[in-house]
């Protein structure tokens, strides 16, 4: 191993595990995948990956990021209720958390109306909706009663874990949302998260407000899971590293954003596999399988310009309709090969193939995850609709190599004019945003660049304007790495499986 550093990617779904080493151009060393034999923990499965590439101590030093994808975060918000039949890694249950609507106008559907009953008398002690708001154009909706905020925050005071705060059309003027969580703030101290809508994102008020409670509901196990990671880290000799989570759009989070923004961790393991399997595979366009241990693959997603597509509308959580933008995944019914029956159900991968694709061009279909190498061998080499169909090298720890390899993103929305004297100025303002949205994430600062700027004409408006919607990103913040150091028992060396 020589002196720079490296990155180690992690990847953990039940007793599956994989991991990956990548050096400081993004390049793969080395990768496992395996079945563990022991209780499926992060401690195991950290120690089974480091077990598989490291002998000896001093190469763990050479280490300055670990970066994780997790399904966990899934089965937290899906299964919410401890039960003795389920396995549960998270410490604690969703909530309780307060809810906060600005905007007194939109009473008509009152906050969480689309929430299943029992799922809501369980995440939520409280709600309320008081003045506030902005308007399409920027303009305030109505003054912000910051006396029903103060007596709202008394009376649930010592009772939540967190308060979510929605603002109606926040994400275009997010002032009352900040005003708001500084009177909440004073009221119920510093150790209560105040989670704010327009962080999250997304322009309907329901949907967004959904998204925001449900983030606040994650935020205490979310919390705890974090400073219980970093413990890890520190007991491996890892307590140098800076550590990312896999986010839902194909990028990672610092583990300190992740835990104050879990909601965003929702599908990170399916999108590091994505956008890991096409690495492998060199495609920047193409469609990927993603498969389970039995040879199954559930679903198919594509990669353009080697990101991963996201859904455009709405994703349904926990029977909840949000605002989050997850990878977008084409659902396939007995989509592959059982141990019990080698049989390919081709038709059934044909048509997912087809909805898949955003054009009728033919794309090559990618395996990916635990089961690739089995599907691989039950498929013919050519499917209609696609070039070919190909099972990467390392296809089976294709999550690890996605998070190991991703950038850390950012974005930013709003709605600024078409002409004007400051209409360029506000299109840079936004751009910068999305940029500084990304270094808090965990991107180097030195290296962040803002990537994508989409334009969406709004002809509705009295005065022409746009919706625009900045993306950046840039690699890791890198941790202390120890290239040198004292010597350690045993050979220093790589092992590539």
């Amino acid at each position: 191993m020589s002196d720079h550093s490296y990155r180690l990617g992690v990847a953990m779904d039940r007793d599956r595990v994989c991991g990956a080493l990548a050096d400081a151009d993004g390049d793969i060393v080395a990768a496992t995948a395996q079945r563990l034999t022991e209780p499926p923990t992060p401690d195991a499965a950290l120690t089974a990956v480091l077990y598989s590439f490291l002998s000896g101590g001093r190469a763990v030093r050479k280490i300055d990021t670990v970066a994780f994808a997790i399904n966990e975060v899934d089965e937290l918000v899906a299964f919410s209720r401890a039960s003795a039949d389920r396995w549960h890694p998270w410490h604690a249950e969703l909530g309780p958390v307060a809810v906060v609507r600005l905007g007194a106008a939109t009473t008509a559907v009152p906050p969480l109306a689309l929430w299943p009953p029992d799922l809501r008398e369980e995440v939520v002690l409280a709600r309320t909706c008081v003045a506030g708001g902005a308007r399409l154009d920027g303009t305030v909706l109505e003054p912000l009663d910051e006396d029903a905020l103060v007596d709202f925050a008394r009376s649930v005071a010592g009772r939540v874990t967190a308060v979510a705060v929605t603002g109606v059309f926040a994400t275009l003027t997010p002032d009352h949302e900040l005003a708001a969580a500084a009177v909440l703030e004073r009221e119920l101290g510093g150790s209560v998260p105040i989670v704010l809508s327009h962080e999250i994102g997304g322009a309907g008020l329901l949907e967004r407000e959904n998204a925001t409670v449900l983030q606040a509901a994650m935020t205490a196990p979310a919390t705890l899971d974090a400073e219980m990671l970093q413990n890890l880290l520190v007991e491996h000799d890892l307590g140098h590293a800076e550590v990312f989570i896999a986010r839902n759009d194909g990028t990672i989070a610092a583990l300190d954003h992740a835990a104050t923004h879990p909601l965003a961790v929702y599908g990170g393991a399916a999108a590091a596999t994505v956008r890991g399997t096409a690495r492998l595979a060199g495609e920047q366009d193409a469609l990927v399988a993603l498969t389970r241990a039995d040879g199954t693959a559930p679903a198919i997603c594509a990669v353009t310009a080697g990101q991963p597509r996201l859904t455009a509308g709405h994703t349904t959580i926990a029977g909840v309709p949000t605002s989050l933008r997850v990878i977008a995944q084409v659902p396939a019914r007995a989509l592959g090969a059982s141990p019990a029956d080698t049989a390919v159900d081709v038709c059934a991968m044909v048509e997912a193939v087809d909805r898949a694709k955003s054009a009728p061009e033919d794309l090559p279909l990618l395996l990916g995850g635990p089961g690739a190498e089995e599907l691989a061998t039950a498929l013919p080499l050519r499917l209609s609709g696609t070039h070919g169909v190909r099972c990467p090298p390392w296809a089976a720890a294709a999550a690890a190599v996605g998070v190991a390899t991703a950038p850390v993103g950012g974005e930013a929305e709003r709605v600024v004019p078409v002409r004007g004297d400051d209409a360029a100025a506000m299109r840079e303002a936004v751009s910068e945003a999305a940029r500084a949205a990304a270094v808090r994430a965990g991107a180097d600062p030195r290296r962040a660049r803002t990537k994508l700027i989409e334009e969406t004409p709004l002809s509705y408006l009295a005065e022409p304007a746009v919706a625009l919607r900045a993306r950046a990103d840039g690699p890791p913040r890198p941790g202390v790495a120890h290239p040198t150091g004292p010597p350690t028992a045993g050979p220093d060396r790589l092992v590539r499986r």
